[in-house]
């Protein structure tokens, strides 16, 4: 699995990410069938080996009815540490 540099178009190895994140998007494209729900995406920061050029690179997404259950799922991790 890769995807391209938006600078240099070099091919990014997307099973290397330099870093990780989540975030919560609402779904507000109408031809989206979870229109008006929200996702929790995970989001890998991949680096071009040829330019080093640091792009987002959209891992997973997954669909929460409500706001409260898409934070809810972000924040678990945190809250399970103690």
């Amino acid at each position: 699995m890769s995807a391209r540099c938006r600078k240099c178009t070099a091919d990014v190895p997307a099973d290397h990410p330099v870093d990780a994140f989540e975030r919560i998007r609402l779904a507000d494209d109408p031809a989206d069938p979870n229109c008006g729900h929200f996702y929790v995406e995970s989001i890998y920061v991949l680096q071009c080996p040829a330019c080093q050029h640091r792009q987002e690179y959209p891992h997973r997404a997954t669909p929460y009815a409500t706001l409260r259950q898409a934070q809810k799922e972000v924040d678990g991790p945190e809250l399970g540490k103690g």
